[in-house]
């Protein structure tokens, strides 16, 4: 009986825990750039800042690549396009 009183109560403490209420959501964007980098770069600075937006953490270590793509076309300016996704973590 003692051990189900302590599981309740420590069930409760971690139930009423900010951190049990903060949520993780996997942000995803896009950006051109002229080059690897400068696309990879871009799409890194519009996910951190939509991240911080909503007044997130963001959790650059999560960053992905998902899809890269480089353009056939010499006259465009930016040819290299690139779709990332990164972890964000957002207050309860």
């Amino acid at each position: 009986m003692k051990t189900l009183c302590a599981a309740m109560f420590a069930s409760c403490l971690l139930a009423t825990s900010p951190v049990a209420f903060a949520e993780v959501a996997n942000l995803t964007n896009s950006a051109d750039g002229a080059n690897r980098d400068a696309g990879i770069a871009a799409v890194k600075k519009k996910l951190q800042d939509a991240c911080t937006d909503r007044k997130g953490t963001p959790d650059m270590d999560s960053f992905e690549v998902v899809f890269e793509k480089t353009s056939e076309n010499p006259n465009v300016p930016k040819p290299y396009y690139v779709d990332g996704k990164l972890k964000c973590d957002l207050p309860g």
